[in-house]
């Protein structure tokens, strides 16, 4: 079993190295990378409904994580909820998630000045997946600050927006419209930046990872974001989040990072940079071994704690229209 499983892992590298080798898009080139538009689902204007659903989150508005610079191109703004990440390309700005809502979107907007950075040269914004904590912000955000910005989600993702009732994780405000739809093993070029896209369905059906360069003091590193924290207690989510979490080690691997990031972050995650002394070892950068056995455990353990639960619910039973045979569904 041990000898099948290294196995598997050897072949998943080594997919991993073939796709990670695939050239690198230009946003206009991401963009024309959907070849039948037609696939893509029209959006659907659902009305708020009265009273709007409970956040996920509980009640808002949320304190604030003091705005950090982690490396020398890479930012963090947001709350104890969620954050974004702004990376400097060098030709533009590229924004990782967008938070939760309005009132969100334009305190980061704050934020975002208060570290010098310009937020109306945010030229790209790469929503991880379809919940409302993390492409809430894209409305606000094309009206009141960057409108020339370039949208990017799953186009499962998207056509999962378009067909999901306004409840729990999927409430208003929605993205109308996107620009680019990810897909996996995707390369995106801004500015002097690639951010390699890595499908991870499972805390939600479109939902995507990321790999792309930092650096600290001029020395280059390979980050790597989990786009998805948390494991439903299905079995189709929780089992297709554990195989995610391996599929996404496997491109890791070969890109060799070493620094983990996580929106879902807290200001302990932070402390050690802020108290940094000039000289000192990145607090973030964890190694190549590391990312694996304590980044990427992380989420391992998330799978584990919804498997061990007892809580799991059963395989549903098939809905089969009269006169047919559920055998056959």
């Amino acid at each position: 079993m041990k000898k099948t499983y290294c196995l598997f892992l050897s072949l998943l590298i080594m997919l991993a190295v073939c796709i990670s080798s695939a050239a690198a898009q230009s946003m206009t080139e991401a963009a024309a990378a959907l070849k039948t538009p037609g696939a893509a689902a029209m959006f659907v204007n659902l009305p708020d409904p009265d009273p709007l659903p409970p956040t996920l989150f509980g009640t808002l508005p949320y304190p604030s994580i003091a705005p950090i610079k982690l490396f020398d191109n890479v930012y963090f703004v947001g709350t104890t909820a969620v954050g974004v990440f702004i990376i400097d390309t060098g030709d533009g700005l590229v924004m990782l998630d967008s938070g939760i809502n309005d009132d969100d979107a334009a305190n980061m907007t704050k934020e975002i000045k208060k570290l010098g950075l310009n937020p109306s040269k945010i030229k790209l914004i790469l929503i991880s997946h379809e919940h409302f904590d993390h492409y809430g912000g894209v409305q606000y955000l094309k009206k009141n600050v960057c409108p020339n910005v370039k949208v990017a989600m799953s186009l499962i993702g998207w056509n999962f927006l378009q067909t999901v009732p306004l409840e729990a994780g999927y409430i208003n405000p929605r993205p109308q419209k996107l620009d680019i739809y990810l897909t996996d093993g995707m390369k995106i070029k801004v500015g002097k930046t690639t951010f390699q896209i890595v499908a991870t369905p499972g805390h939600s059906a479109g939902c995507v990872s990321f790999i792309f360069p930092v650096t600290d003091g001029g020395k280059t590193h390979m980050a790597g974001v989990m786009g998805g924290t948390g494991v439903w207690s299905t079995q189709q989510e929780t089992r297709l989040y554990k195989a995610s979490v391996e599929y996404f080690k496997a491109f890791t691997a070969a890109a060799k990072c070493d620094v983990g990031l996580g929106v879902h972050s807290l200001e302990s995650d932070f402390t050690a940079v802020r108290v940094r002394k000039p000289g000192e070892p990145h607090p973030l950068v964890i190694g190549t071994a590391k990312f694996d056995t304590l980044y990427l455990q992380k989420y391992r353990d998330l799978y584990q704690y919804v498997l061990d639960s007892g809580k799991m619910q059963p395989y549903p039973v098939v809905v089969a229209p009269p006169g047919s045979s559920p055998a056959r569904q």
